[in-house]
């Protein structure tokens, strides 16, 4: 079950309490490091000191000590860049004034024993994270779980190892840099994979962000690489793409194919792998299971009746709204000329027949992977990992045209969060922000897995309830607005963090068709629904208005 985020806001508070007290026992180790690799310049004690200022790094951005952060990382990254050791012990006193500057705000309140790590919570897709730093873990399993993840922590390598021997996680989030050395953690994953061990989807974090580092994180099959302080928002929303926020969504293939003896055999392949395939016998037909079915990737031959694959692929990507949809030619065609005009115009690979289907569905899947990160990271707010304002927009009005085309119904509300302004200006932007993704993630928890969220900007947000008129759309709004208002927020700096705060945030609801009649207008039904929000505003805030009551 997930967490109740009163629990979630409280367990990160006092980390970051908890964090701030042992600040000098941090520096201490640090110092010692320092003192043994100035005398004696061994491998060993380097490799403790850089290691114990990237933790420090990592830590102190991920609660708040921004400037104790950047200190530490210059200091590592002049020990990356081997530099000159007049400047790597200027780095050192910076280091050591900024931590005095934060242990000034510590309460000195608790010790890393009172926050027990969990090895796992009970529902959703697995994922393990593999950190030496018990601190920065904590923190990032409160949040994962948070967002409905189940996570299993591993300390070391070796429980690493163990854990991947028990149970397949869905994904793994990896630090680069443990005790064995600066990048033990991808040489770890690519020495398991010469062992052909077979290795879930994998990202990896650190506070390195050089070229190298990099490097060695792809090499071992990373597909994502976040620097430390870690922005949620865009973790979350690589994972939903690679293992699903509420469990995988099957690749959609759209096929475009005259012979129905090979459409049959290639859509059965397909299917098999859990892919979903649409075939379209008839190229001039491909238009409405485009607009309607919105394939991941169309897989169409190259000589068709009526219209050649070249055509539709230049008809296709003449339209903004499909520009970013893969295209594979498959096709017997092995002219190396007539292959590359096919990839001038449209398409992004060429697949010859006959094919085995191990390939075929391995360059599918491969591409579709892809395509789905891209969509993602274009589509998706960097903050909240919800819709942008476009998208969401685009959304509303395929939703609507769908529901008018059917006879269904749709809900729309407009939410935005009551005084973030007073927030923003009195704890900072980070708190805000921090507010505005707690929004967002109850709003993903409590709304259905059919439901569509997206930010519009700033602190508002925008929510299509699909086959939901606007009464059952106030219901659930309003116990969600209910839980919303009990939250208690504090500030990022341990002064202001034991002084909490609650908020509150206002709706306004449209639908279709709804009380006042806007027909299949998309932006008819945005206006009502703003106007509602304003009306709920206007009488008083942290309330539910719906349009023409």
């Amino acid at each position: 079950m997930v967490q109740d985020h009163r629990e979630i806001e409280a367990q990160l508070s006092q980390l970051r309490v908890g964090f701030a007290g042992v600040i000098s026992e941090k520096m201490a180790e640090i110092e010692s490091a320092w003192a043994s690799a100035s005398q004696d310049g061994g491998d060993a004690d380097l490799t403790l000191f850089h290691r114990l200022c990237h933790s420090l790094a990592g830590n102190a951005g991920t609660f708040g000590f921004l400037d104790l952060s950047e200190c530490a990382r210059a200091l590592e990254e002049n020990l990356v860049d081997k530099a000159p050791l007049a400047l790597v012990r200027g780095s050192m006193e910076n280091l050591r004034e900024a931590a005095l500057r934060a242990a000034r705000f510590s309460p000195h309140l608790s010790s890393q024993n009172e926050f027990p790590l969990r090895q796992d919570s009970h529902e959703g897709p697995l994922v393990l994270v593999v950190e030496d730093d018990e601190f920065f873990a904590r923190d990032l399993i409160l949040q994962l779980e948070g967002y409905g993840y189940r996570v299993e922590y591993c300390k070391s390598l070796e429980a690493l190892s163990a854990a991947l021997d028990r149970e397949m996680p869905a994904a793994l989030i990896m630090d680069v840099m443990h005790p064995e050395g600066d990048l033990a953690g991808p040489s770890f994953l690519a020495a398991l994979a010469r062992e052909r061990r077979p290795l879930p989807p994998i990202l990896f974090m650190s506070v390195r962000d050089d070229l190298s580092a990099r490097l060695e994180a792809i090499r071992a099959g990373g597909l994502g690489y976040f620097t430390k302080p870690l922005e949620m928002s865009q973790l979350i929303a690589r994972l939903e793409v690679l293992v699903g926020y509420r469990g995988p969504e099957p690749y959609r293939i759209l096929m475009v194919e005259d012979s129905a003896t090979e459409s049959t055999h290639y859509a059965h392949v397909l299917r098999k792998s859990g892919m979903q395939v649409n075939v379209v016998g008839n190229p001039l037909q491909v238009m409405n299971p485009l607009v309607t079915e919105r394939p991941d990737l169309i897989l169409m031959d190259l000589y068709m009746p009526g219209c050649s694959g070249i055509e539709l692929a230049t008809v296709i990507r003449q339209q903004d709204a499909f520009m970013g949809i893969p295209i594979v030619f498959l096709s017997s065609e092995t002219d190396t000329d007539r292959q590359m005009r096919g990839l001038s115009l449209g398409g992004d690979d060429f697949l010859e027949k006959p094919i085995s289907p191990e390939h075929l569905v391995a360059s599918l899947a491969a591409r579709v992977t892809r395509a789905r990160i891209l969509r993602a990271n274009m589509n998706r707010d960097s903050l909240t990992g919800l819709l942008n304002h476009a998208n969401f927009k685009y959304q509303l009005k395929l939703e609507l045209s769908r529901a008018a085309r059917r006879q269904g119904r749709l809900a729309l509300a407009i939410l935005d969060i009551d005084q973030l302004k007073t927030v923003n200006d009195t704890y900072g932007h980070p708190v805000g922000d921090r507010v505005i993704r707690s929004l967002a993630r109850h709003l993903q928890q409590h709304l259905r897995e059919t439901d569509i969220l997206g930010r519009l900007g700033g602190d508002e947000f925008g929510a299509i309830l699909l086959d939901s008129d606007e009464e059952g759309a106030f219901n659930r709004l309003e116990s969600i607005r209910e839980a919303f208002a009990t939250l208690h927020f504090r500030g990022l700096e341990p002064l202001v963090a034991a002084k909490p705060f609650d908020l509150s945030f206002s709706g306004g609801i449209s639908g279709f068709p709804g009380l006042v009649n806007v027909g299949a207008d998309s932006e008819a039904l945005l206006q009502m629904a703003d106007q509602a929000l304003l009306e709920a505003k206007r009488l008083g805030k942290n309330r539910i208005y719906i349009t023409g009551s």
